[in-house]
């Protein structure tokens, strides 16, 4: 596996604009727990705290136009605007929050816990 990356933008795939995972981005992602897949809806304006995960972690968007903020280990921060169809494919340690001032609906998934990886929301 390789090491976690400098620019967060990798993160992001435009799956609805016929864009799929990149080599890169698959070396650094982990098996999939299929058992956490869930339909999620975020209120309009909701208030994420930046946070990362030991996990990868994904969101698939149904519904509604987020503003993603990633921030890499190295530092890096950067917005994203998103639209249905695109897909955040959030490598675990890669800080991450999302906003909307609308509804959101969004699939979303985990990797597989291993060894002393640590569950839920973990801050710097």
């Amino acid at each position: 596996m390789s090491e976690l990356p400098a620019d967060p933008s990798c993160c992001i795939v435009r799956l609805g604009r016929g864009e799929r995972i990149g080599e890169s981005l698959a070396g650094l992602l982990k098996p999939m727990d299929a058992r956490t897949m869930h339909q999620y809806r975020l209120p309009a304006d909701a208030q994420v705290e930046l946070h990362y995960h030991d996990c990868d972690e994904y969101w698939l968007f149904a519904e509604g136009r987020p503003l993603i903020t990633l921030r890499s280990p190295a530092g890096v921060k950067k917005e994203y605007p998103l639209e249905p169809g695109d897909m955040v494919a959030c490598v675990r340690g890669v800080e991450h929050t999302l906003w909307a001032d609308h509804e959101l609906v969004y699939f979303q998934w985990i990797s597989v816990l291993e060894g002393h990886e640590r569950p839920g929301h973990l801050r710097r």
